[in-house]
């Protein structure tokens, strides 16, 4: 990505009258807040748009008093769109059309920023330098000083790069926008260090939503700079009278650098410290989420996931739709989850496929690795000769390395997965789970029917078991299967 597509300027003034100009200034503003939340597609249909609409004005009305502005306002979208050739034709026939200094200036230097996009970095510097030495908006003034540091440093001249990357920073005329358009640009180049201290002015005060371009931003640099961005969560919170719900996202953007640089536990404590200062804020929204997952992937027993279940609502207010559908999907899978585990508890080894439906819903649904493999393994340890037992096997050695909690389930690791492979190469070569396995080449129209049936009939007798607490369970069974279902009272029952 060019290092200029997400380093808006200000628009020349001209009369907002003329309906064509006014209509394309709208649709390069529209351009820009879609770029900020990093929405490419979106923002390069409204570009186009204006490059036809001022095209239009530059080509069938060049004496119009627009022209100079409606030109200028096609080389940014050009520029937008990496239209850079086009972009250097349409900058210069601005300067030709520039009705006042300024214009000229402006016109100039966007011509430098598209030659130095084209690799011509000497020809840039000089047009750079010729618009600099102009009157400049503020934020024109950034992205020129910023155009001519990355020319500059490919020609070689580092101090002078230095200075001008450094200038283009401090910009004291530049706008909140610009500022954090600039820090994008920075982070783009690699220049975390800059790119953080322009983002840690604008969150002091800035709206405090991880769905905000800014916090999108800083949540990009948490990934690329966690170390960087850690500190400059430190340095937030010691700010003076800080909103809790600004603490809040803070700790959150803490959390997330914490969890790129792998420090688990320390994310966890920044997650769980966002959730506790504002527990109605989008900030503790996305560090439940941010927590359930790390949480859910570090589980190793089942009462992992009961501790969980009061994060789920909290998680579910979550502004991202793909995060918020995460976050039910994993409340109905732990609600799932221990329901089949206490019908284990309640009844041992006559419910013990629910352990094996356990088991599939951790690794399914809740990407629970160690709580799977416990599943599986605790089902062969309760089933040993259950036709269900290859199915078992096949789970437990696809989570090799994942190691449910000891006092659960014993799993030896190596000496488990050997004892696994054994078992599962004794099994009769007609298993339907084995067959399945080796492949197309040893299946037939007769060993598919036959792992359907077998599937078929875990699904029974888990309706079975579900039977015992949920009488409505059997809704669910189809009804040709309902004579078949035959619900055997356990010992208790019988005696009383």
């Amino acid at each position: 990505m060019s290092a200029l597509r997400l380093l808006p300027v200000l628009l020349v003034g001209g009369c907002v009258y003329f309906n064509a100009l006014y209509d394309a200034n709208r649709e390069y503003d529209d351009g820009l807040e879609q770029l900020q939340e990093q929405s490419q597609v979106l923002a390069r249909v409204h570009f186009d748009s204006v490059i036809a609409k001022t095209g239009r004005i530059v080509d069938e009305h060049p004496d119009s008093k627009y022209a100079d502005d409606a030109a200028i306002l096609k080389t940014r979208a050009e520029l937008h769109t990496d239209k850079w050739e086009s972009a250097a034709e349409t900058a210069a026939r601005a300067e030709d059309l520039a009705g006042s200094v300024r214009s000229r200036a402006t016109a100039v230097g966007l011509r430098g920023v598209a030659l130095r996009e084209l690799g011509r970095n000497a020809e840039a510097d000089s047009l750079l330098s010729v618009g600099l030495a102009g009157d400049l908006d503020g934020d024109d003034e950034a992205l020129f000083l910023f155009q001519r540091g990355l020319a500059r440093q490919s020609l070689g001249r580092s101090d002078e790069a230095a200075v001008d990357l450094e200038a283009a920073a401090t910009s004291a005329e530049l706008t909140s926008e610009g500022r954090l358009s600039l820090s994008i640009a920075l982070r783009d180049i690699g220049d975390y260090h800059r790119s953080a201290e322009l983002a840690a002015g604008l969150l002091v005060d800035a709206n405090p939503n991880p769905r905000d371009p800014l916090y999108l931003h800083a949540d990009s640099l948490a990934v690329l700079a966690p170390d960087v961005v850690d500190s400059l969560g430190a340095e937030l919170l010691e700010s003076p009278a800080v909103a809790a719900t600004r603490l809040a996202a803070f700790h959150y953007l803490m959390g997330r650098a914490r969890l790129s640089a792998g420090r688990t536990e320390a994310a966890l404590e920044s997650f769980d410290a966002a959730i506790a200062e504002a527990s109605t804020s989008q900030a503790a929204s996305h560090s439940a989420y941010y927590m359930i997952e790390v949480r859910l992937s570090r589980a190793s027993r089942p009462e992992d996931v009961r501790a969980l279940a009061g994060s789920y609502p909290l998680a579910r207010r979550v502004g991202d739709s793909k995060l918020r559908a995460r976050a039910s999907r994993w409340q109905t899978g732990s609600e799932e989850f221990d329901g089949l585990i206490s019908a284990y508890e309640g009844r041992g080894a006559s419910a013990a496929e629910a352990v094996l439906r356990a088991a599939e819903v951790a690794q399914i649904d809740l990407y629970a690795p160690a709580l799977a493999r416990g599943g599986y393994l605790l089902y062969l340890q309760v089933a040993p000769e259950s036709p269900w037992a290859a199915k078992a096997m096949i789970g437990a050695l696809s989570l090799s390395g994942a190691t449910p909690d000891a006092g659960w389930v014993e799993d030896r690791g190596a000496q488990t997965d050997a004892e696994l492979r054994r078992r599962f190469e004794e099994l009769p070569a007609d298993d339907p789970y084995r067959v399945a396995l080796a492949g197309t080449r040893d299946r037939d129209a007769m060993s598919d029917s036959m792992y359907v049936l077998a599937e078929a009939d875990l699904d029974r007798r888990l309706t079975e078991i579900r039977m015992l607490f949920d009488p409505t369970a059997a809704d669910t069974v189809p009804a040709q299967d309902q004579d078949e279902i035959q619900v055997e009272p356990d010992e208790d029952e019988i005696q009383n």
